[in-house]
């Protein structure tokens, strides 16, 4: 055999039965692994890079013998839900359900239910196949509602702190239409695309927030510990200080002897606008301050108007009437005042009018994204529409978080330098003053 660059690959994949198999296996590539599984009757849910290999090897004593004599997982049994749940969920802020979570776990339900596992032997293995503890003991749970008679979307339902109401209610549409497969598909795609944007906004910000935490420290460091030193100095000369080294001595020795002053009047100003904004009207305001910044401002105005656009979308799609994906969809936009824009335009689709109409009166949706709307209405295609509305918002809020980052670097740079800057001219004007007396 010729030596060839191959990589070792771990699975788990189920059998038409419901069995579970893992095992590894060397190929070229992951298809080849998943192509070699299919023939041998399996369908494979999770295939991992293991290792690089230049020739083809054994798996590992842990893993057994690649598809064949793999070795076979213990099903858990429905009637360990109920205790797991009640113990495991007390632990449930060490193992926070993530979007990424949800995403695997609608795909694997999708390719199960495809394959054509029953629903309730699909989610006892996807409760094996989970790693995270809490997610298995809510899934086990929902498995054992669904072995008592509760529909799925009923199930989730019972946690509405894992499952969100889109979640819940794209499921039971699903249900209703037979077609649950299809459904977590373009579920799964929903919130991919939801994390994918979630994602970026949080990797484009952690420079600028880095480079505004350095500035800070760097002030800190200056004011506390450099100006002090210069300090001690002056005051031993006996001389007449400039202003602004006055004032910069004074900053420092506040910082030095007040630190936990200011640190409690930042903490008790920071929970206190926490508790107003947990209030109705606090949080309207902060909403409508939110929304009235600049840059920041247009940067939360398009990521609700693209999640609005790919949620209604998204449901109609799956064949949620508008009037109950509308009802949802205000569940899922965060801002209050847009919140309240929706309910307005829920009012007029109950009376019969049309979208586009009702949502152009709230002033908030671009002429555009109207205008598509409406051709989407005219034609038929109006889940379409709101998806390509939903790209289009997507592309615009990248190159805006592009650029708002492009601004942010070099306005942080300039104001931590013009900072540290007017410190050092203050201590120069002193020792500049100290040399006309010597003179």
């Amino acid at each position: 055999m010729s030596q060839q660059k191959n990589m070792e690959f771990a699975f788990k994949a189920v059998e038409k039965g419901g069995r579970v198999k893992t095992g590894a296996m060397v190929a070229e590539n992951e298809r080849a692994v998943v192509l070699a599984l299919q023939q041998q009757g399996l369908v494979p849910l999770r295939v991992t890079v293991e290792n690089m290999t230049g020739t083809m090897k054994e798996p590992r004593a842990s893993q057994k013998t690649p598809v064949s004599k793999a070795k076979k997982s213990r099903t858990l049994g429905p009637g360990k839900a109920s205790a797991l749940l009640r113990t495991e969920l007390q632990f449930s802020f060490l193992q926070r359900v993530r979007t990424k979570d949800l995403i695997m776990f609608a795909e694997d339900l999708a390719i199960l239910l495809e394959s054509g596992i029953a629903l309730n032997k699909s989610l006892s293995i996807l409760g094996e196949l989970t790693e995270k503890k809490r997610f298995q003991s809510v899934i086990l749970d929902v498995h054992t509602r669904i072995r008592e008679g509760s529909a799925l979307h009923e199930a989730l339902k019972a946690h509405p702190g894992v499952f969100p109401p889109v979640f819940v209610n794209m499921v039971k549409a699903g249900e209703s239409g037979g077609v649950l497969d299809m459904v977590l598909r373009r579920l799964a795609e929903y919130l991919s695309g939801v994390q994918e944007i979630r994602d970026y906004f949080i990797s484009a910000m952690i420079y600028p927030l880095i480079l505004s935490l350095t500035a800070v420290g760097s002030i800190i460091v200056m004011l506390t510990f450099v100006v002090p030193k210069f300090a001690v100095i002056f005051s031993d000369l006996g001389m007449a200080l400039p202003t602004a080294t006055r004032i910069m001595m004074t900053m420092g020795d506040f910082l030095r002897d007040w630190w936990w002053l200011l640190l409690g009047f930042i903490l008790a100003l920071f929970f206190g606008l926490k508790m107003f904004i947990r209030t109705e009207t606090g949080r309207r305001k902060w909403d409508g301050f939110k929304l009235g910044l600049p840059m920041f401002g247009t940067i939360l105005k398009k990521i609700e108007i693209a999640r609005f656009s790919r949620t209604l979308g998204t449901l109609l799609g799956s064949g949620v009437s508008i009037l109950m994906a509308m009802r949802i969809v205000q569940g899922v936009v965060m801002n209050t005042m847009l919140g309240e824009k929706l309910d307005i335009v829920y009012q007029d689709l109950k009376q019969g009018r049309m979208l586009s109409r009702t949502i152009e009166k709230t002033g908030v949706f671009p002429a555009l994204s109207v205008h598509m709307i409406g051709v989407g209405e005219e034609t038929g295609r109006l889940d379409a529409m709101l998806n390509k509305v939903a790209d289009i918002y997507d592309k615009e809020l990248r190159a805006t978080i592009k650029t708002l980052t492009s601004m942010l670097e070099p306005l942080i740079i300039l104001a931590m330098g013009l900072v540290i800057g007017a410190m050092i001219v203050s201590m120069l004007l002193a020792i500049f003053s100290v040399n006309d007396i010597n003179i």
